[in-house]
């Protein structure tokens, strides 16, 4: 009996001992180590670091060559590794076969086929096909870069391909009592850790730097959130947690991480009391304000805002919400500087500015409604959380009359468009006419002509 409780006793010592060996303790506050995670590709992690390609309509001029056996049904795309344009195509006659030029020299010829890995039901609606991972390796002016990529696609018609990282560095730090899960993520494909976010944003949600991740509420998910506070952020120099800044450093090769409690300057944004909900990317830290502050303090920083809701109440207690989440105007890329002030006005006066695009006999008819600060809205505001009708229209010619007229229709995220046929005898000048209902807030409207010749 004593032989076999020795036995078991020794047995658990060696497995508490092997346990603790492989676990390294958060001994030291503010530091990690970083370690390999492979991609769930469907993990909110990687989001930013996603590049959606469009199918191109032609061979790109980066491409010399193509295999000997692929056929001449062929999709043609290009993926942004490092400072390179890669080329890849999708033989769409051979069960969706990808080549990715995966040395950088521009050539498919000396190239291996990818065929598609991991199929699966998306939403239960449609197939989601996963190329990879795929390892790409070449010379750059700073060094060799070498990195793995997926390539993915939800359209059986290969009309576009989304691709991302297939890797990302992950650890867990000490700050004070608490410990938190960090992950940081190469969201420019430079095989390096250290590009923080830089104004202007060029397309929504699309940063074209590096990611940090921080589970700030503990719950064991690394969170992603379009219009709330994020726990994943574009890199920048620091990390707000509760209410301190912290500074993030990064080795470049994403192996350590450090995070060092800071006292920042900072700077005031003057919104002249607009009740507002913004979510700005910054190189100082990421921030999320809501209210109706007249002055805002802000680490000192340049800025670019993600996107802008504003709330307005009329004399009845009437509460009128416009949402900007395409262009920001003023407000896209600025700066706050220490112990100095920048002021925007947004809002109304609103400005509508008609716009007309021609293909052959028809005419898409939208436009642009617009705040002070050049910042634009979509069409679909709502009053007291429910949204107004669309608006009117008319098409009038030099000499007043009203050739068309109609009532818009509202589209992908409540923007309007119209298609008018053009009549066949028909030429001139006409400028088309909104009739929107904005409540009692001031608007003008620009009076743009257009041409059919």
């Amino acid at each position: 009996m004593k032989k076999v409780i020795l036995v078991i006793t020794l047995a658990s010592a060696l497995v508490l001992v092997s346990t603790c060996a492989k676990r390294e303790p958060l001994t030291e506050e503010g530091k990690c180590k970083l370690k390999y995670q492979q991609v769930d590709t469907s993990e909110s992690t990687i989001y930013y670091a996603r590049q959606d390609q469009a199918k191109l309509s032609e061979k790109p001029a980066q491409l010399k060559d193509l295999p000997k056996k692929i056929s001449g049904q062929v999709s043609y795309f290009l993926a942004k590794i490092g400072d390179r344009d890669i080329p890849i195509v999708v033989d769409r006659a051979n069960k969706y076969d990808l080549y990715l030029d995966t040395d950088g020299d521009g050539c498919l010829s000396d190239e291996r086929s990818f065929s598609v890995s991991h199929v699966k039901k998306r939403f239960s609606t449609a197939d989601y096909y996963r190329f990879g991972p795929i390892s790409v390796e070449f010379d750059q002016p700073d060094g060799k870069l070498a990195r793995r990529i997926y390539v993915i696609t939800g359209s059986p018609n290969i009309e576009y391909l989304c691709i991302c990282p297939a890797d990302y560095r992950k650890g867990k730090i000490l700050l004070g009592q608490n410990i938190y899960e960090v992950a940081v993520v190469d969201g420019n494909y430079d095989g390096k850790y250290d590009k923080i976010f830089s104004p202007p944003i060029e397309k929504a949600w699309r940063p074209r730097c590096d990611s940090f991740v921080i589970d700030l509420n503990r719950d064991g998910k690394l969170d992603w959130a379009p219009k709330i506070a994020s726990e994943l952020t574009p890199l920048s120099r620091m990390v707000k947690i509760e209410n301190s800044y912290y500074s993030i450093n990064v080795d470049p090769e994403g192996t350590t991480l450090e995070l060092k409690k800071i006292e920042p300057e900072f700077g005031t944004l003057d919104l002249c009391g607009a009740d507002i909900i913004i979510r700005f990317w910054s190189d100082a830290a990421e921030q999320y304000i809501s209210g109706s502050e007249d002055n805002w303090q802000l680490p000192a920083g340049k800025y670019s805002a993600l996107f802008i809701e504003l709330t307005q109440k009329d004399t009845s207690g009437n509460r009128w919400t416009f949402s900007s989440n395409q262009k920001r105007g003023e407000l896209e890329d600025f700066e706050i500087r220490s112990d100095q002030k920048s002021s925007f006005k947004i809002g109304p006066l609103f400005r509508i500015k008609t716009t007309a695009r021609r293909s052959s006999n028809t005419v898409l008819i939208g436009f642009d409604l617009e705040g002070q600060a050049s910042e634009q809205y979509t069409h679909g505001l709502t009053r007291n959380d429910i949204h107004v009708s669309a608006p009117l229209f008319k098409v009038i010619d030099e000499a007043g009359n009203v050739i068309d007229s109609g009532q818009f229709e509202y589209g992908r995220n409540w923007m309007c468009q119209y298609r008018w046929r053009v009549p066949k005898d028909f030429k001139g000048k006409y400028k088309v006419q909104i009739d929107m209902d904005l409540g009692p807030f001031e608007v003008i409207q620009d009076e743009t002509w257009h041409v059919i010749e």
